[in-house]
């Protein structure tokens, strides 16, 4: 009897043993490159507020702002790891980053399996900009006049902030420019940067509003701050806790975007990504703000959350 103990209990022992990689399979790290992420598990289906499935959280919302006069997006994403935050360019994969081809946030977000996506830096319209996209350096710079986002190998944010923002009468209407060397763009306190981007302003860090000087422009390309204006931006939470923010026509000025924001609750770091009518969040391939606009721009990035979770 005591052997046949010994003996179911070995193989209990060894049935739990096997399982453990089976289970933690199911959640898998995606590699680091230009491929999708896994097929969703759900379809998208008028109203559908949420997505779930033990890789990935994400819940939106819309709503107006009587305070601000305007309609605003809100989605929150939780995932398991950092390798299901991704970049896509427009022309596909790794490639398309040598390209100026330009398609809708919606159709990149369908290629490669996304929850959701939104725009990201509009890389082709700026020569000039530094492109570090899944592990890749396309373009490399020595200095900044913009606030650089830095996203490293655990999925943190880190940004580079350009010039001094005590501007002095008569200095003209943009920051100073920010040396900066290959190691400060390719790796944050000895982690590997995956993802970088060339557009901003930086608008919270480390929780706080970041002051930006009023004669200041967003972007070279770009209406000046205190405009409203359609504007969007991807905010970290928390560890592997993300939030993208849009406001729908006539928009914000950059100044009450940011305090629109922060009244949404905490967040670590906020950084504004191309505005206008390139603002796009698309929910399971879905465009979900400003769905009135029957033409939807083409872009040439996007920054998506993918699913790692494969069903048995």
């Amino acid at each position: 009897m005591f052997k046949q103990r010994i003996v179911i209990s070995f193989l209990l022992i060894c049935m739990f043993c096997s399982f453990i990689p089976f289970a933690q399979a199911e959640v898998l790290e995606l590699p680091i490159d230009f491929s999708g992420g896994m097929p969703l598990q759900e379809k998208f289906e008028q109203g559908k507020m949420s997505y779930e499935d033990p890789s990935i959280k994400v819940e939106r919302m819309h709503a107006k702002s009587d305070e601000y006069d305007c309609t605003y997006y809100v989605v929150d994403i939780t995932i398991a790891n950092a390798t299901q935050l991704r970049t896509e360019s427009a022309g596909g994969g790794e490639k398309g980053f040598k390209t100026r081809q330009k398609v809708s946030v919606p159709v990149m977000a369908k290629r490669v399996n996304a929850v959701v996506a939104m725009d990201g830096d509009y890389f082709g319209e700026h020569p000039d900009s530094f492109v570090l996209r899944q592990g890749v350096m396309f373009r490399e710079i020595s200095e900044t006049w913009h606030d650089l986002l830095l996203i490293d190998e655990d999925g943190d944010f880190h940004v580079i902030l350009a010039g001094n923002r005590d501007v002095e009468e008569g200095l003209g209407n943009t920051f100073p420019s920010t040396p900066v060397t290959h190691e400060q763009l390719t790796q944050v306190n000895g982690k590997r940067v995956i993802n970088g981007f060339d557009f901003g302003p930086c608008i919270i860090l480390n929780g706080e509003e970041v002051e930006a000087n009023p004669r200041s422009i967003v972007h070279p390309h770009k209406s000046q701050s205190w405009n409203r204006a359609q504007r969007i931006c991807l905010c970290q939470v928390g560890p592997l806790q993300y939030r993208i923010v849009a406001v729908a026509h006539f928009g914000l000025s950059v100044q009450d975007f940011t305090k629109l924001v922060l009244s949404l609750g905490p967040v670590e770091t906020a950084y504004m990504f191309d505005g206008g009518s390139s603002t796009q969040i698309a929910f399971m391939n879905k465009k979900i703000n400003n769905t009135q606009d029957t033409n939807i721009r083409s872009v040439c990035d996007s920054i998506y959350f993918a699913s790692a979770y494969v069903e048995d």
